[in-house]
């Protein structure tokens, strides 16, 4: 299984710096998802090391234009080109998405969105993912987001207490949109108005609660189970494709976006 993911690695990097991605992604666009930038914990679920990342950095700025989120967001709504596309997201509110993540990001000019889980900013709370594989969760202070925001990214709401909205009812729903977006605007002075949904499988909403958060003011609700953006999708029905410890190399990803299933 290695192996091919190494061949399926080696073929999307050719693929890309021949340019087959000008003609597959013409009218397709991708909102790419990190959670933990961290050396200590390289090859588990939600996590790319530093060099991993940079990696990732350098090839979507060599490959894609780099908007940010509300860009896409806005192009989207507008019908105008989305072709080629791509927005960089960070779910859930680590530590290092400050200290290893942003600075990357600087550096290379790349925009970002942090949605944050608003629950565990400035907490110890051990979520039962990283629990479970005896990794320490470790979360930005206030300050930390607030100097997110100062620096030019943009903040998304992800909750306050990161539940599955697959089963949570409508009137807690409307609760965890609320108060995570309030808690965001009373610390940055800023409008919040994307949001994307906690584990971000199909199942992990229901109908009744997307409509929640299209009802409170949100501008787009994010999925987290792959796929590209096309012209004409639902800004409350938004996809997003993982960086998982599956993906070996940024090419092995790449060619993963060549040929969305969708399409």
């Amino acid at each position: 299984m290695t192996m091919s993911r190494i061949i399926s690695g080696g073929l999307g990097a050719a693929g890309y710096a021949l340019g087959v991605n000008r003609l597959l992604m013409r009218n397709r666009a991708v909102i790419a998802v990190f959670h933990r930038v961290d050396d200590r914990y390289g090859g588990t679920p939600i996590t790319v090391t530093e060099s991993e990342f940079k990696a990732y950095c350098d090839f979507f700025a060599a490959h894609f234009q780099v908007i940010p989120l509300s860009e896409l967001m806005n192009r989207l709504r507008a019908g105008r080109p989305i072709g080629g596309a791509l927005a960089i997201t960070f779910d859930d509110g680590y530590r290092d998405n400050y200290l290893r993540a942003a600075p990357e990001l600087r550096r290379r000019g790349l925009p970002a969105c942090f949605y944050i889980a608003t629950g565990f900013i400035g907490t110890e709370i051990q979520p039962h993912w990283d629990a479970e594989r005896g990794i320490r969760a470790e979360w930005m202070g206030w300050d930390q987001v607030r100097e997110l925001h100062r620096q030019g990214f943009e903040i998304g709401a992800h909750t306050v207490t990161h539940p599955d909205l697959g089963k949570i009812t409508p009137e807690q729903t409307h609760w965890e949109a609320t108060e995570s977006r309030r808690m965001l605007e009373a610390e940055l002075s800023a409008p919040i108005t994307h949001f994307c949904y906690p584990f971000g499988r199909s199942h992990n909403i229901t109908e009744a609660n997307r409509q929640v958060i299209q009802d409170v003011g949100y501008a787009s609700c994010a999925a987290c189970y792959g796929g590209t953006v096309a012209p004409g999708d639902d800004p409350f029905r938004i996809r997003r494709a993982p960086i998982y410890e599956w993906h070996l190399t940024p090419g092995q990803y790449g060619l993963e976006l060549l040929f969305d299933p969708r399409e």
